[in-house]
């Protein structure tokens, strides 16, 4: 090992190490954030396979297992899709899934996200929608800004009725999707997630392993803190390391440079 790949090592555990510092600040940022899924990731050794001159004297089989860790390579991050807790609320528009499944909104251009943050009102027109104006996807039987006064009661299975003076109006239905493939699932900013291909179902077509709907109940972030603190006071010690390392990997450079100067 010579001093360029002590600092190709210092590199790319830096920079490794700096992601890691990134996804666990994000989660701690999010750990009161209403259906938050923490993100996970992993490590592994970058390896050089290549031989030095005295390894090309061992026989061929032993050759083909060399290998010089050369470095730190962050794995592909990974979304927790883990059931978070439920909390209680108020609000009537509050919902949380017990299960797979996720609520789709949509935009002012139609376009279909998916989020596990139930945290709905009703707008000036009527309509239910999360906190950034998005609708919540719902199979309307009555418009929303038709719906009558009373009481919204919204069951396990997203069915929508309104009570006053004794008499039930069915109104609509929340639909709840799922990806066949949750792995396709693809973070785009503002808790919501975009499907990068596969199929989707949804409880329009009767999929099954959705999960039931909780009115009156939000979902806690998955963040755990403890675990996260923890993680990241660990990680910025092994940047600080690796920092040093760098550093005196520098400082032997400038001395070795003196020395052939001289």
């Amino acid at each position: 090992m010579n001093v360029n790949d002590i600092l190709s090592i210092s590199r790319t555990g830096l920079n490794g190490l700096q992601n890691n510092l990134d996804i666990v600040s994000n989660n701690i940022a999010n750990s009161n954030t209403v259906g938050f899924k923490q993100r996970d990731t992993s490590f592994g050794d970058l390896l050089e396979n290549s031989t030095t001159p005295q390894d090309a004297n061992l026989e061929a089989a032993q050759q083909n297992n060399l290998g010089m860790t050369m470095g730190l390579e962050t794995h592909q991050q990974a979304i927790n899709f883990s059931q978070g807790g439920l909390r209680s609320t108020d609000s009537p528009y509050d919902l949380a899934i017990s299960g797979n499944g996720f609520f789709g909104v949509r935009g002012a251009d139609g376009q279909l996200y998916l989020t596990r943050n139930g945290d709905f009102s009703r707008d000036a027109n009527g309509n239910l929608v999360n906190q950034a104006g998005q609708r919540l996807d719902i199979q309307a039987t009555v418009p929303e800004n038709q719906w009558p006064q009373g009481t919204v009661s919204i069951d396990q299975n997203g069915q929508i009725s309104i009570g006053n003076n004794g008499r039930t109006t069915q109104v609509g239905r929340v639909i709840l999707y799922q990806p066949a493939e949750p792995q396709n699932l693809q973070a785009v900013g503002n808790n919501l997630y975009q499907l990068q291909g596969g199929a989707l179902n949804s409880s329009l077509t009767g999929a099954a392993g959705l999960g039931t709907i909780e009115q009156n109940h939000l979902e806690n972030s998955t963040t755990d803190l403890a675990d996260a603190m923890t993680d990241m006071i660990m990680t910025q010690r092994a940047y600080s390391l690796n920092s040093k390392v760098l550093q005196s990997t520098d400082d032997m450079l400038g001395t070795i440079n003196e020395f052939s100067n001289q």
